[in-house]
């Protein structure tokens, strides 16, 4: 049962970056941890942790990943949340400033 979520959240979160880089209008680049460090230092991004623990408390889910990508001129944390009905929650949210750009449901 587990190994069938962690499947399903995986597929998930890969379908959400695909999904954002289907746009015509976006570019979207994923960063490694360690780039993520030298991204966090160079433009003075927030910790990602703030976000995620920011995330949770709103949507009251478990984190489940953070990743920092940056969509055209913008960084931006993905971050996958797993509510108590099950359901998957992706938000978007500003590296700079910590605000919730846009936020998906899992269907």
């Amino acid at each position: 049962m587990i190994l069938l979520i962690f499947s399903f959240l995986f597929a998930s979160c890969i379908g959400f970056c695909v999904g954002a880089q289907a746009q015509p209008s976006q570019q979207n680049q994923c960063f490694s941890t360690a780039e993520t460090r030298d991204k966090i230092a160079a433009h003075g991004l927030s910790e990602p942790l703030r976000s995620v623990e920011k995330a949770a408390a709103h949507f009251q889910a478990e984190a489940l990943g953070a990743k920092l990508c940056r969509r055209d001129d913008a960084f931006v944390y993905e971050i996958s949340l797993l509510r108590r009905d099950g359901k998957i929650v992706r938000s978007l949210y500003d590296a700079k400033t910590g605000q919730i750009i846009e936020t998906k449901a899992a269907k």
